[in-house]
């Protein structure tokens, strides 16, 4: 009472404006306290009029804001794409790629590639863009022998880079290569802040926490992260940009942890791109959402490990590994992945409807005796044995996603399918779920006869880091250690072949080797859904290649009126 007593006292003893002032303040600290209460990990509201917020799930969160580690981060490609901008971006509605800060020219030889750059372009910041910035980028980082981003400095392995003159730049290859242009799409770095920055320190650098591009959008303020795992930005509007501005001046990017977070807040956002599953279904019930179906070229197979017995050399057995496989049972309307679609060939530039393989129970308990393996009359197990008196029994690996997600779930179900699918047969299967890291290094280190994992093609759709010979090592994606002469020969002629005609006669050439030779099991690819409670109308998810696509027309996205 003495305290309230005191309080009013000194009230009393103010003037009237300052009483004014008082009265606000207080006011104001309680409006604080409340949405605390109510709204303890941030506020948003899918009407504000000025701001367009999505939602994504992404176990580690937004963190490194940078074009050139994209590869190692979805949430951080979201956000990459729109902060910073190429020499070249990709088309979805061309399937394409095209010019951006450039114009581009080509060689008759199709080994140089010039660029003559837009004028007027600024960085975020109001500095002028310039051809030291493009040599910076490619010359100084991607090309450095320190710098970590194994798989994009590969690409640029044999790459010559020249300034012709002050807006002029010339990329020189050894040898054609017709999917070279992809990666000039990657975000250019900004000399005028990163100059003297060794490219093996860039990757834990501030500037990545708040960087400067020349992208629709800019960074004004560093990422937030809250008790529960999510992180979230808010990008405004760049006035600086050079293409069409897009009236959309906040954008919000909120990465959830996991898929019950994610839909547990859907009165946070106005949508949410990658949804699959379960997912797709919580949207689906959900009446203030409608989706939006599209897929992406990529696709999960199991690998056979071509060096290791008895796959090796033992055509006949992988044959009846891939016959034993139904997988209409697996997925599609009738199947236990209801929202995946078969793939038969690695080539997805092809009809895949064509290249239907025959599963069949019988056909692959036949081609297993042909190789050599038959039941024991002496012994009880259900495995066949084969003629050094030894069970056929081999190992697969999986990785082992966090349990609730819906990569969790799936990886189980398929895991187990191919297990029942291979036992039924008489293949014994030992199946082994790693961790992240322990994945990684049994990878690298080839240990496994069958490995279960996805790949994704990128905007290239080129075969070389999967099929050709060289990388079937440890950095390399060929997974099953296939090496083949004539699949070699395709895949380099393939990169050097610009005539349509001649190309897609090739891409059918190396698809029947693949298919003759039996490297892998080709399981599948995700169906996804971008869920909008259309608030933002113009937006497209045909022909894209990575969901960050969608932002390719932003300057075309409206407010619904």
């Amino acid at each position: 009472m003495k305290l309230l007593k005191w309080i009013i006292k000194v009230f009393k003893s103010y003037t009237y404006a300052d009483k004014i002032v008082s009265v606000f303040c207080v006011l104001a600290f309680l409006l604080m306290i409340v949405k605390m209460m109510v709204f303890p990990y941030g506020f948003f509201s899918f009407g504000s009029s000025d701001t367009y917020a999505e939602g994504i799930v992404a176990k580690n969160g937004i963190q490194n804001i940078n074009p050139l580690f994209v590869d190692y981060n979805d949430a951080d490609r979201e956000v990459s794409t729109l902060v910073f901008s190429g020499l070249m971006k990709y088309d979805p509605s061309k399937k394409a790629v095209v010019d951006d800060m450039g114009t581009m020219t080509l060689n008759a030889s199709k080994t140089e590639y010039t660029f003559k750059l837009r004028s007027g372009i600024k960085w975020h910041d109001g500095k002028d863009f310039s051809v030291d910035d493009v040599y910076f980028t490619y010359h100084d980082i991607v090309m450095d022998k320190d710098f970590p981003n194994e798989i994009l400095k590969a690409n640029f392995d044999g790459v010559t880079v020249e300034k012709m003159d002050t807006s002029t730049i010339k990329f020189k290859l050894l040898k054609p290569n017709i999917f070279f242009t992809t990666n000039l799409t990657t975000g250019i770095l900004p000399k005028h802040i990163l100059n003297g920055i060794k490219s093996y320190d860039l990757l834990q650098n501030t500037f990545n926490k708040l960087p400067v591009g020349t992208g629709p959008y800019m960074v004004t303020s560093p990422v937030e992260s809250f008790p529960d795992g999510r992180t979230q930005i808010t990008l405004t509007v760049n006035p600086y940009y050079y293409n069409p501005i897009s009236e959309i001046t906040n954008l919000r990017i909120i990465a959830y942890p996991t898929a019950d977070l994610l839909t547990q807040n859907m009165s946070s956002y106005n949508a949410s791109p990658r949804v699959t599953g379960e997912v797709a279904d919580a949207f689906r019930d959900n009446p203030r959402f409608k989706l939006l179906s599209y897929e992406l070229p990529q696709y999960t197979a199991v690998f056979f490990n071509l060096d290791k017995d008895p796959i090796k050399d033992n055509k006949k057995l992988r044959l009846a590994l891939q016959k034993a496989i139904d997988k209409d049972k697996l997925v599609g309307q009738n199947g236990i992945l209801k929202d995946k679609v078969r793939v038969d060939t690695p080539m997805m530039e092809l009809d895949q409807t064509s290249w239907i393989y025959k599963s069949s129970q019988e056909e692959a308990q036949v081609a297993l005796k042909d190789a050599g393996y038959t039941f024991s009359r002496e012994k009880l197990e259900d495995v066949r044995y084969g003629k050094d008196l030894k069970p056929l029994k081999l190992n697969l690996i999986a990785r082992l996603n966090d349990e609730g997600t819906p990569q969790y779930a799936e990886t189980k179900a398929v895991v187990e399918f191919l297990k029942s699918s291979w036992e039924a047969v008489g293949v014994g299967i030992d199946v082994e779920f790693l961790s992240q890291d322990d994945f990684k290094t049994r990878v690298m280190t080839r240990k496994y006869d069958l490995l279960l994992v996805g790949q994704s093609l990128g905007y290239n759709l080129d075969t070389y880091s999967f099929w050709h010979s060289s990388q079937a090592n440890a950095t390399g994606q060929n997974f099953s250690n296939y090496k083949s002469f004539a699949v070699d020969s395709l895949i380099e002629d393939l990169r050097s072949v610009f005539n349509i005609e001649k190309r897609s006669k090739e891409i059918v050439q190396l698809a029947n080797f693949i298919k003759d030779d039996v490297p892998a099991v080709f399981l599948y690819r995700p169906l996804y859904s971008y869920a909008t409670d259309g608030k933002v109308s113009g937006i497209a998810m045909d022909g894209a290649t990575f969901t960050s696509d969608r932002f390719f027309n932003i300057g075309d996205w409206k407010f619904a009126r």
